[in-house]
């Protein structure tokens, strides 16, 4: 068997954890941001296709104790059999990471790795190696906590929040493993209705019916370990054949709005690039339409006439898109929204800290996440 690292966005390892055990990977750590699994490979290539929450998925090529001297480090690397990865004129990009570490100079770390890698495929013999700069790059991390060195290969390449469905953006919208947590946290019953009411961050409405329809996140994207001369081919073709088997066809009602009718002709074609367009209601309308006292705007059934009921999950604006509005009235007018809509299910995201300040908040459970690296709570509406 062999050992790999996950690594994972902040305050959502408990489902980075359970989406690894989904695919028979037997944990061996939960730290911060990171999960140790073991696995052979089509574990590790069903981890990455199936990935919603986390980053990158690495195998540990070495790891070793008291690794505090850079001759240290260059034999260790020697340990490694690299041939049997890859070919010589592969690129190799070389990453490093100390923490509490003797050895703590990251761009050192670098070239005594960089060193290390070309003499291990060379077998020292002083042999030129010339990488070819039209192919993919590998990538190889170095990673150093209280002096414990692990050379770990990157499995993923780009990081997998990236799903290749997000073809034009606005600003900047939550990235795709977030919206999926937020989605999962929410614990939405697929047969219900879902909404988000700001969909200019319109990857919560996607990753909603791409986890209703049980999409496997990586199936239209590239893989660094589709090119590792060790993983099968056959069982890569496989493993994606399998994943496209296990969508599901079921009815369901996801409702995206935003009063900006450009950012709802942006989630048109981005649900269409990531094939969940005919799962998503989109509108063009303000949310506080569906908490005025004024007839719906809405069809027969829906809206007003009948209050929002089931789950929403939305992020509004950090600033004011709103015409004679200011963030505070924003945010009290959501308050508000749950008011008068007690059967929903309600969860919003926000670096709004000073909503605290406008909501009653016993009437909340609040959840500290990070976009990026921007603190951010997501609250529930009890």
């Amino acid at each position: 068997m062999t050992k790999y690292i996950l690594s994972t966005i902040a305050w959502v390892e408990s489902i980075a954890k359970k989406e690894v055990e989904k695919v028979w990977a037997k944990i061996i750590e939960v730290r911060d941001r990171m999960i140790e699994f073991e696995g052979d490979s089509k574990t590790m290539i069903k981890v990455n296709l199936w990935s919603r929450v986390w980053n990158k998925v690495f195998e540990v090529l070495a790891e070793a104790d008291k690794i505090d001297t850079f001759d240290k480090l260059y034999d260790l690397i020697q340990t490694i059999n690299l041939k049997k990865y890859f070919h010589h004129s592969y690129p190799i990009v070389v990453k490093a990471k100390s923490i509490n570490s003797k050895l703590d100079s990251t761009p050192a770390i670098q070239k005594i790795t960089k060193k290390a890698i070309v003499d291990n495929i060379t077998g020292k013999s002083w042999e030129k190696v010339f990488e070819n700069s039209e192919l993919e790059k590998f990538e190889i991390m170095v990673l150093l906590i209280w002096d414990k060195a692990r050379i770990l290969l990157n499995t993923t390449w780009e990081a997998l929040h990236k799903r290749e469905y997000r073809q034009e953006t606005w600003e900047a919208p939550l990235k795709e493993s977030l919206a999926a947590a937020l989605v999962l946290l929410s614990d939405w019953r697929f047969k219900e209705n879902f909404y988000d009411l700001f969909c200019w961050s319109w990857t919560i409405a996607i990753e909603a019916a791409m986890i209703a329809k049980n999409i496997a996140p990586g199936l239209n994207r590239y893989f660094a370990f589709e090119r590792l001369l060790l993983v099968d081919k056959t069982l890569v073709e496989k493993e994606l054949e399998d994943a496209r088997k296990k969508e599901y066809s079921w009815e369901y009602k996801i409702i995206a709005s935003d009063i900006d009718e450009n950012i709802i002709e942006i989630a048109k074609q981005n649900a269409k690039d990531a094939w969940v367009y005919d799962m998503i209601d989109f509108r063009v309308m303000d949310f506080r339409e569906y908490i005025s006292p004024h007839p719906s705007p809405l069809p027969e059934g829906e809206g007003i006439a009948t209050p929002l009921k089931w789950t929403l999950v939305s992020n509004p604006p950090y600033w004011v898109r709103l015409k004679d509005d200011n963030i505070e009235s924003l945010y009290k007018q959501i308050d508000k929204l749950f008011r008068v809509n007690p059967e929903l299910k309600g969860w919003v995201i926000t670096n709004y800290l000073d909503f605290d300040k406008l909501i009653n908040l016993d009437n909340y459970k609040k959840r500290k996440l990070y976009n990026g690296g921007e603190l951010c709570y997501f609250y529930k509406r009890k």
